[in-house]
């Protein structure tokens, strides 16, 4: 047996056993005691792993210490070359930490700042202090506003402040952490980019209100000019006269063309064109277009040809105004440019179904042409193909502009194909939806409608409310011609007295008069308790061509707008309409 552990030892003394109890337990004592020497051999073995350990946990520990303040210094040098002021606030608003951003921002050295709460630094254009980062979202932990301050160095900047609560393992609120951003060149061009943009607000108004104004100052002489034209030309005259009111009226219109050309354009570029929808007749629309084209083509000893494809329907559902100017343009421009040949207009039917029918037009000319590098010039505003075009063939230079920009409107495209002293082909397709009515008129050429507009219109009494007496005059003699009877009234004022009084067919209504305004006038007459008009028809009859002038007769209790200069024979179908009891549209 080994010698006795020294605490075995311990416990025989302590139990003080004889000699004979030892010698039973002899073989007991014998593996107690190797136990105990097999522990310290355990014990000691551990002890050394532990050593062993402990100094390599003191090492890795070094080690990673040395990284920690390397990766710190790198990470304090970062922020230091930041140039947004990285920040700590503690619970009490105090700052704990700050870059040299800080310093750069606001001229306060950051050893100065460091312990002092922040919205000693941070002060509204009143110089009150502002505290903010407190007022953080309770969701997110972030607070995050622009704000104007007043540095410590007196400057005014715009400053972005982002914070986020900081919280512990428990959840408890230790503080904030944040940047602070100099956002005030950015926030200088902004404003000043809003204030850019009302600015160009303002001038657009002032310019749509001049164009609006100029409009209505050169719609109402040409006005007068194109309705004396029309009467004169009702009137019988001489076969010599014929050909001078002729010109006079192919003058007249013109000159209406292209204040519509510019306007539609301002429309168009403003956003405020509006696409109309109604029934209309293209037999009458290429009628026209034949009757006035024929002749200018005559003129210059070359042809003008209208061709409808035999399948192609009459009665359509769009915009007869805008489709109507689109191929005005187009022929007028084929004309003004061809020496010899002609100019076809040619319609023929691309595809029908049930809800719409898709028509292509080709204008064809036998014209000087255009170049390749040209072509993309001539659809520009204001522009022609070559510098002395204006001088040689006169135009704007808006027709195609307008023109392209109407058929874009309507989801199409304006091709062009041509070959210089050859010719051009201006081509489009349009979709239409079907209709099942029918235009009122139906007339071949001019003559034939001032024939019919010479029908008797007996029995019909119109109030008109103009305060220009060459407008009233035009009206009153066609309205003469066709055996109506008629009231004036110079403004709106009056004209709300005699509907007090008497019944009327229709109210004709200038907008723009002295005392009372057609849209004021026309609300009276509808409010008015003892009106005999309230449900009569009232038509504007007027010059201005506002961005919003149907919204505003609308809102008014008018019933529909005549643009002055006017065609006689939309007066006059809106009168036959009221004189059959059809509805007025």
């Amino acid at each position: 047996m080994k010698k006795t552990h020294r605490l075995l030892n311990r416990q025989l003394r302590k139990f003080d056993l004889d000699r004979e109890t030892q010698l039973k337990i002899a073989p007991l004592l014998t593996l107690i005691n190797e136990a105990y020497y097999a522990f310290d051999n355990d014990l000691y073995h551990v002890e050394n792993i532990l050593e062993r350990s402990s100094r390599e946990l003191y090492e890795a520990n070094k080690l990673l210490q040395n990284r920690v303040e390397t990766i710190s210094g790198q990470l304090t040098r970062i922020a230091e070359h930041i140039s947004e002021v990285i920040f700590e606030v503690d619970l009490k608003g105090n700052w704990s930490y700050l870059n040299q951003a800080w310093e750069k921002l606001t001229g306060v050295p950051v050893e100065k700042t460091l312990g002092n709460p922040y919205f000693r630094y941070l002060k509204d254009e009143n110089n009150e202090p502002i505290k903010l980062i407190f007022n953080y979202d309770q969701n997110s932990g972030i607070f995050h506003q622009a704000v104007k301050c007043l540095t410590p160095l007196g400057d005014l900047k715009w400053l972005d402040i982002t914070s986020k609560a900081v919280h512990s393992e428990e959840g408890n609120l230790e503080g904030f952490i944040g940047s602070i951003v100099d956002i005030t060149e950015e926030k200088n061009a902004e404003m000043a980019l809003i204030e850019a943009k009302e600015k160009a607000m303002i001038a657009n108004k002032a310019k749509d209100e001049f164009l609006s104004t100029m409009s209505h100052e050169i719609r109402t002489p040409l006005n007068a000019v194109i309705g004396v034209s029309h009467l004169l030309i009702m009137e019988d005259p001489k076969e010599e006269q014929m050909e001078n009111l002729k010109a006079l009226k192919y003058s007249s219109e013109h000159l209406l063309s292209l204040v519509n050309d510019i306007l539609d354009f301002n429309k168009i570029a403003s956003g405020s064109l509006e696409l109309e929808e109604a029934d209309f007749s293209l037999d009458q629309i290429l009628v026209g277009l034949k009757s006035i084209f024929e002749r200018k083509a005559q003129q210059k000893n070359i042809t003008f040809v209208v061709r409808k494809a035999p399948d192609v329907p009459d009665v359509l559902l769009g915009d007869t105004t805008r489709l109507t100017q689109i191929l005005t343009n187009l022929v007028n421009n084929g004309i003004k440019f061809t020496k010899r040949g002609g100019v076809v207009l040619e319609v023929s039917k691309v595809l029908e179904n049930k809800e719409y029918t898709e028509l292509k037009f080709m204008v064809e000319d036998t014209g000087i042409g255009i170049s390749d590098t040209k072509r993309t010039q001539i659809f520009q505003p204001f522009a022609q193909a070559e510098t002395n075009t204006t001088r040689k063939y006169g135009g704007t230079g808006l027709g195609l502009a307008i023109s392209k920009q109407l058929i874009e409107i309507m989801d199409s495209e304006l091709q062009l194909e041509s070959e210089e002293e050859v010719g051009s082909i201006f081509s489009f397709t349009l979709k239409f939806k079907k209709s099942c009515s029918l235009p009122l008129i139906n007339g071949e050429d001019e003559t034939t409608v001032m024939e019919e507009l010479l029908v008797s219109l007996n029995g019909m009494h119109v109030l008109i409310v103009d305060d220009n007496r060459l407008n009233t005059m035009v009206v009153q003699k066609l309205l003469s011609k066709w055996d109506a009877s008629y009231d004036m009234a110079e403004n709106g004022l009056i004209a709300l007295k005699k509907s007090t009084s008497n019944r009327y067919d229709l109210i004709l209504m200038d907008l723009q008069m002295p005392v009372m305004n057609g849209y004021e006038a026309s609300r009276s007459i509808r409010d008015t308790h003892n009106s005999l008009n309230k449900e009569v028809p009232i038509y504007a009859l007027s010059a201005s061509t506002g961005a919003n002038i149907r919204r505003e007769i609308a809102d008014s209790g008018m019933d529909g707008l005549i643009h002055k200069p006017f065609n006689p024979r939309k007066l006059y179908n809106i009168l036959l309409k009221i004189q059959k009891n059809k509805p007025v549209y």
